[in-house]
């Protein structure tokens, strides 16, 4: 009875990690307009924060030789090239269609997962197509709106897509917490060199929020969403990520008062839909190929 009943605090309290990973993610677009930064150097100082906290809960000595392989370097290139466009984007787009654009992430891995040898199911095919179609209605709005503003975010997207190819690769090579830490350099790399020809200034306002940006929304999110991941499964974990965007578009709209159109509340349910059927699906094949290994 003690056990079930500590499986039960353990799930709920997997279920508090992750819900509480999505709202300090959601929170991310808010956070940034807020602090009104250029956005590398929003970027540069948001990860130099979340790696000194890392570093101090996960420090030791980091083999700068890995960070080398072409794994591990191109997927924080594309880490730095996926923050530094999704801020960028946020600046000239309302945070709806930035986000639902860059959400169309996880649909594009999908077509290039046969990068690093899956083979997408029906389910996935179908779901990512779905997601596709939410991009061209935004798309479409984009040609009478920001045609700028439209392709930026997708190169949000496409970069999402290719360091969940490129990071699947890197852990081969070093451990999921070494990547972060090896990511956040390479990002401080290329973005430092804009803090000498950028303008910008910073009052105490802007340095909490920064704070708050690398501490609660990078660090403690990321443990959070690792822990979550070891108490209720990844397949819970991945459903209940797609609360992300949702948040997102919520507080843009009780924070800074950015109502979603129309248009950009259609792809995000586009997009929403897509997500949960195809966890679902995966996790419906996950318990087959266990009950088939039991027979």
């Amino acid at each position: 009875m003690n056990a079930q009943g500590d499986r039960i605090d353990s799930d709920a309290f997997g279920y508090f990690e992750i819900l509480g990973s999505t709202v300090f993610w959601g929170l991310v677009p808010v956070v940034s307009l807020l602090v009104g930064l250029p956005s590398p150097i929003f970027v540069f100082f948001r990860v130099l924060v979340s790696f000194l906290f890392l570093y101090s809960l996960y420090g030791r000595k980091l083999n700068i030789r890995n960070m080398g392989r072409w794994p591990v370097l191109v997927s924080g290139i594309l880490v730095g090239i996926n923050w530094i466009s999704f801020f960028y984007a946020l600046t000239m787009m309302p945070v709806s269609d930035v986000v639902v654009i860059y959400y169309s992430g996880p649909a594009i891995a999908i077509y290039l997962s046969f990068l690093v040898g899956e083979k997408p199911n029906r389910m996935a095919v179908a779901g990512g197509s779905f997601s596709f179609a939410a991009i061209v209605l935004m798309f479409l709005q984009s040609l009478h709106v920001n045609l700028v503003g439209f392709l930026v975010a997708l190169i949000s997207g496409i970069s999402y897509a290719m360091i969940a190819i490129a990071s699947r690769k890197a852990v081969d090579h070093v451990s999921s917490s070494d990547l972060v830490l090896y990511q956040t350099i390479i990002v401080l790399i290329m973005t430092a060199p804009f803090l000498f020809f950028m303008k910008f200034s910073l009052n105490y306002e802007s340095m909490l929020l920064l704070l708050f940006a690398g501490i609660m929304q990078t660090g403690l999110a990321l443990i959070l969403w690792y822990d979550s991941q070891r108490r209720i499964g990844i397949q819970t974990v991945s459903v209940l990520s797609y609360l992300d965007p949702v948040f997102a578009v919520v507080f843009a709209f009780l924070i800074l008062g950015q109502k979603p159109g129309d248009i950009a509340i259609v792809s995000i349910s586009m997009i929403l839909a897509s997500g949960f059927a195809v966890s679902f699906s995966r996790i419906r094949e996950l318990r087959k190929m266990r009950e088939d290994r039991a027979i």
